[in-house]
């Protein structure tokens, strides 16, 4: 009987000790906060942040009010979608690039509609840089 006491009190103290380490890693984590900026055309550059939580959606400051509606960053690969908010078919920006390891940037693709009223697609290629 003693010896189940033992391990339970090891286990309390082992338990104790990974939610204290957890508790001190949260703002490590959070020290994690990156930032992807994309330049394209002549326009200001496309910055955004990498969600912190898997599955969320970044929020992106374009020239016409845009809503990512995809967004993958990981094993090498980003991928980022927006619609327009007002028109949610209306495609505004996709970006699909591969990390290039050599350069540690992420190199492809990139469509943006640039239109107002009319459809105004640029595409062209993309050199995104990580920064934190």
């Amino acid at each position: 009987m003693k010896r189940i006491s033992k391990i339970g009190g090891c286990v309390r103290i082992a338990l104790v000790g990974c939610l204290a380490f957890l508790m001190a890693a949260g703002p490590a984590v959070s020290a994690r906060h990156r930032t992807i900026t994309c330049p394209y055309l002549s326009a200001p550059d496309l910055r955004f942040d990498v969600p912190e939580k898997l599955g969320d959606l970044p929020a992106i400051d374009f020239d016409y009010p845009s809503k990512v509606t995809l967004f993958s960053f990981r094993e090498g690969h980003l991928l980022i979608v927006a619609m327009d908010e007002g028109e949610p078919s209306r495609l505004r920006i996709v970006i699909s690039a591969q990390l290039n390891k050599s350069r540690r940037t992420y190199d492809g693709q990139i469509v943006v509609d640039m239109g107002g009223n009319q459809l105004q697609l640029h595409s062209g290629p993309v050199s995104c840089t990580v920064g934190r």
